[in-house]
């Protein structure tokens, strides 16, 4: 599944690109996925390594700003939830009910930025992504052997700083985050798959911008073609996004499959309950409302 949603992402990624520039874009990613989070509880979460932008095919750079970061997880959220109904995961039914979580538990965070100047910080940044379920600096096996105790920094979620695990009971929740045998969980895309990096060599734009050139990234005798798109262009992209590729469309019918157009929004609840008696009294109750009698 975690391949399935690490695709999910590039795609998404790559839509808002071509959005933002109303025009195809060739851009790259590197996407980690990681199943743990403090004290080793089960918590899938994805990182990325991502341009911001991508080449045209007249091989101009496009400088595309990440933005509107909640249009974003929207985005992703309701693609994931079509992915899960798709694969008969959840049915749709639940699926409309996650959608209307006031809370969706996703969520987007682009606070890192990286510029090709400070190789140091990528490469910090890559190792964070490719670091394993634990760290053993963070664990300590008692004297008897019998227990190991797990020190971090104070955690809202479990409420407390330290955890102590029984030896057994600590493998067997370190051993659901590894991986099987021959299953990767770090993934390339678009410029930075194998498959395309190899042939960087034949093309001028990608190799002067690469690791592989010899020569400074501002060459007077081939300047860096570039262009930014601007960035309300760029943030009314999610939007858009949102439209397009709503899993679940809250204005069909789930029982008829019949179109549902949006009268007014009501939100005093006695005037809700009026509304919803009368269509039962005229026997046009929404599908499934059960509502107490009139008075």
């Amino acid at each position: 599944m975690f391949a399935e949603v690490s695709r999910l992402i590039y795609r998404l990624v790559g839509q808002f690109h071509a959005g933002a520039a109303r025009r195809p874009i060739r851009s790259g990613g590197v996407i980690a996925y990681q199943s743990s989070g403090e004290f080793l509880r089960f918590h899938p979460h994805w990182h990325a390594i991502f341009l911001e932008g991508g080449f045209d095919l007249d091989a101009r750079f496009l400088h595309i700003p990440f933005g509107n970061l909640e249009k974003m997880a929207q985005a992703f959220r309701q693609r994931v939830l079509a992915l899960f109904l798709d694969l008969g995961l959840i049915d749709r039914d639940r699926a409309e009910g996650l959608l209307c979580w006031r809370r969706s538990g996703f969520s987007v965070d682009g606070s890192v930025e990286l510029y090709a100047t400070n190789p140091a910080a990528m490469e910090r940044l890559a190792q964070y992504m490719a670091r394993p379920p634990i760290s053993l600096s963070k664990v300590t096996l008692e004297e008897q052997g019998a227990n190991v105790l797990f020190h971090t920094k104070y955690n809202p979620y479990f409420r407390q700083s330290l955890k102590l695990f029984a030896v057994t009971d600590f493998i067997a929740e370190l051993t659901q985050h590894l991986p099987p045998k021959g299953v990767h969980y770090i993934r390339r895309y678009g410029l930075y798959s194998s498959r395309t990096r190899s042939t960087w060599k034949r093309c001028p734009h990608l190799l002067r911008l690469s690791p592989l050139s010899k020569e400074p990234p501002e060459s007077k005798d081939q300047p860096t073609r570039a262009e930014s798109i601007e960035y309300g262009r760029a943030s009314s992209t999610w939007a858009r996004l949102i439209a397009k590729i709503y899993g679940v469309n809250p204005l069909i019918c789930p029982h008829c499959g019949n179109s549902m157009r949006v009268l007014a929004v009501i939100t005093d609840p006695s005037q809700v309950q009026r509304i919803l008696r009368h269509l039962i009294k005229i026997g046009r109750a929404p599908p499934g409302l059960i509502c107490a009698p009139l008075h």
